[in-house]
């Protein structure tokens, strides 16, 4: 039996920064957030994403431009070959397209094959009672468990819990 009543043990505790964190601002439930706040997140998501790119963008021209990708611009600009794209954009642009909906039309099949079968795992909620139950418990208890900041179990030979000590302000064990 480990118990935590060691003086260093409840230093540690009590230097925790986020001991007293208020649990509210954690999402532990990301079920639960709304539509809105996931597209608010997932836009908020590409625009930093995009400016740090942008960030970037002068340090990736230099490094290109010390690398030899100044011929690009020799070609397109000085030789006029930006002239010649205009005059080829039909072909590009059917190409993309070609691509593009052939993306589309894999991922329509994989959604039809594969959409309705969720292969991530789930964490599944509980209630105090059946909590208590599988661990041979009660609901005070359990109650008591989840409010310590120490808790030492004490197990049987079948490896069921058979009594804890439980503490709740970092001072002295309480059974």
């Amino acid at each position: 039996m480990i118990r935590h009543t060691d003086k260093q043990a409840v230093e540690r505790v009590q230097d925790d920064p986020l001991l007293d964190y208020p649990e509210n601002l954690i999402i532990s439930r990301p079920d639960l957030k709304s539509r809105a706040l996931l597209f608010g997140e997932g836009i908020l998501t590409v625009l930093f994403w995009g400016f740090w790119v942008y960030l970037w963008l002068p340090l990736i021209s230099v490094i290109a431009w010390l690398l030899g990708f100044r011929i690009l611009y020799i070609h397109m600009v000085e030789l006029g070959g930006f002239d010649g794209f205009l005059q080829q954009l039909d072909t590009f642009s059917i190409g993309i397209g070609l691509l593009s909906g052939s993306l589309a039309l894999w991922s329509l099949y994989n959604l039809k094959r594969y959409g309705s079968y969720n292969r991530r795992n789930k964490v599944e909620w509980t209630d105090m009672e059946k909590l208590a139950a599988d661990f041979s418990l009660t609901t005070r208890e359990v109650s008591e468990i989840q409010q310590a900041k120490i808790v030492s179990f004490h197990f049987d030979e079948q490896d069921v819990i058979s009594g804890f000590e439980v503490t709740t302000s970092g001072e002295g064990l309480q059974q």
